[in-house]
């Protein structure tokens, strides 16, 4: 069957979203995150001794209503919930135990479980006491997609799924995302498999819907192709460029240096790649063949991602001081040039005129800013470079 979205069914889904103001990235993170959880286990991607299936967990960061985090995660679902056989969505926070039964609950007729985990505020779905409860540990082991999973819970004794898939979508901003994911997760475990999409900025200003724009045939295409990609079954082939472009990545990749902090994330981004490639092969046609530029996109979407890495990993893992001192330097981005009083009526409520001085000390010495005086004596903040 001909597909109604042309030339991608991301593609399509941008336009569809298009006069929306969520950031053009949180809307194609959600369409990539809706077609990998219609996949399920019936496509998979073989590997080296072992097979990875198209899956993803996707954390949207942006500050709080400023990009609209949660809009962009409704639209999606919204044309999710439209198609037949849709996946199970867990929307409200769970415990360990209530998300083991609902992918129990999930089970298909060939014994397979699978879900999409959806968190338009990650803190409340995760809770205060995530490790603890044991449902980040849980869902670290379950993005690997395990054929069979054991758990022990108080109430039900020893759990065991089968064939286990799981996706998540999720939203945080930067500040609550430390309270959600402990800094015991960074490296190796949780945060190595998650992709964070960071936006500061809307893509337009829009407060009237537009008169003109007609949806509906866009919007049933969507759902038209999303219920042909639920019937694809199969391994995904490469092309031979396509095994050429994504053997050159890795060799140059392999040569590259990281912080600690990410090793994990660049230690398994060759399957992630392989993941985001066999999305956006499925959003264009049915043959399961991942092409050369269907590599090349699924790195230059994972590089401009990348730009923020770091600077997500160090929100997660800083102390309280490292936390308000990061505040600090964002203020003084903001206005470019700020002086020392007005620096600290903004920061009065976090931290007092002395932690405020040696705040700005540690970011003096640490080369993130510097500081000047004018004619008046007057001390002023600036970033350095700009």
């Amino acid at each position: 069957m001909d597909r109604k979205c042309k030339p991608s069914w991301i593609d399509s889904y941008i336009e569809y979203t298009s006069d929306q103001e969520s950031p053009t990235s949180f809307h194609q993170w959600v369409g990539m995150s809706i077609i990998s959880s219609v996949l399920q286990r019936h496509v998979w991607i073989p590997r080296v001794k072992y097979t990875i299936y198209p899956n993803i967990y996707v954390i949207l960061i942006a500050g709080s209503a400023k990009c609209r985090k949660s809009v962009s995660i409704r639209i999606g679902m919204d044309i999710l919930k439209s198609i037949k056989n849709a996946p199970t969505i867990f929307a409200q926070k769970i415990t360990t135990e209530a998300l083991i039964q609902a992918l129990e609950e999930s089970k298909t007729k060939e014994d397979a479980c699978y879900g999409l985990i959806v968190a338009s505020e990650l803190s409340v779905f995760l809770g205060t006491d995530a490790i603890r409860s044991g449902i980040i540990p849980a869902l670290t082991d379950l993005y690997d997609s395990p054929s069979k999973w054991q758990y022990h819970t108080r109430s039900r004794g020893r759990e065991e799924l089968t064939n286990v898939t799981l996706s998540m979508l999720a939203a945080s901003t930067k500040d609550w995302l430390k309270t959600s994911i402990p800094s015991s997760s960074v490296g190796g475990g949780f945060t190595s498999r998650i992709v964070f999409v960071v936006e500061n900025l809307p893509s337009k200003l829009v407060l009237f819907p537009s008169e003109h724009m007609d949806n509906t045939m866009l919007r049933d295409g969507l759902i038209s192709d999303l219920e042909q990609m639920c019937k694809l079954t199969g391994s995904v082939q490469f092309t031979k460029d396509a095994k050429a472009a994504a053997l050159d990545w890795y060799e140059k990749e392999a040569c590259e240096v990281h912080d600690e902090k990410v090793d994990g994330y660049f230690g398994r981004k060759h399957d992630t790649m392989f993941k985001l490639a066999t999305v956006l092969s499925v959003a264009e046609k049915n043959d399961l063949l991942i092409e050369e530029k269907h590599i090349v996109r699924a790195l230059k979407l994972l590089a401009h991602n990348e730009k923020y890495l770091n600077t997500i990993m160090e929100s997660v893992t800083s102390s309280v001081i490292g936390g308000d001192t990061e505040k600090v330097l964002t203020i003084i981005k903001k206005f470019r040039d700020i002086s020392h009083s007005d620096l600290l009526r903004k920061c009065w409520r976090y931290a007092s005129a002395a932690e405020l001085s040696e705040m700005i000390k540690t970011l003096i010495e640490s080369h993130e800013i510097k500081m000047y005086t004018d004619d008046k004596n007057t001390r002023w903040y600036k970033v350095k470079g700009l």
